[in-house]
């Protein structure tokens, strides 16, 4: 039997969540945070809204993972707020980007996507495609790993945690918020 404290919080991410301006960053990390990752994130940057959908009360996403020019699929069961959370991120034109570091804020729009995660509008005229940015990503998975350093995750890294979650999930348990 696992030790709880070693056992990442539902609390803690929720905190965390409550400081992330943008809607787009809040589904980025809880789809982490969920099990979806895929090959250099593809499983993230493939989300289309026709990907996820409610059944009977239930949600769900169909994810697609590009490995090698080879994709595979597989259906999973996300949380409600997920679903959520995606649906608002599809939604969002404008990113706020408010350095950490300094009181400067700008405003960003994003490109026209047919992916829930758009890449922001490019200063310059290069073609830079329909699809997010691995390192848009990456930087998102270091902060919340950052965040959650402190938390004395001990056994269960960010990654496990999207499987308890879906454990949870398949046997039907209520997750504690």
């Amino acid at each position: 039997m696992m030790n709880k404290s070693h056992m990442y919080h539902l609390d803690d991410f929720n905190n965390f969540i409550m400081t992330v301006e943008n809607d787009s960053d809040i589904a980025i990390y809880r789809a982490l945070l969920e099990g979806i990752r895929g090959e250099n994130y593809s499983e993230i940057k493939n989300l289309k809204p026709s990907s996820i959908e409610e059944e009977e009360g239930r949600y769900f996403a169909t994810l697609c993972d590009e490995e090698d020019g080879i994709e595979t699929f597989r259906k999973m069961e996300i949380s409600e707020q997920l679903y959520e959370d995606l649906i608002c991120a599809h939604h969002q034109t404008f990113y706020l980007d408010s350095s950490w570091n300094s009181g400067a804020m700008e405003l960003y729009e994003f490109e026209e996507s047919p992916y829930i995660f758009k890449p922001l509008e490019a200063e310059c005229e290069a073609d830079i495609g329909e699809k997010i940015d691995d390192e848009v990503i990456e930087k998102r998975e270091h902060i919340l790993n950052h965040f959650l350093a402190g938390k004395n995750q001990g056994a269960i890294t960010i990654a496990d945690s999207g499987t308890v979650l879906n454990v949870r999930f398949h046997l039907n348990w209520k997750i504690e918020r």
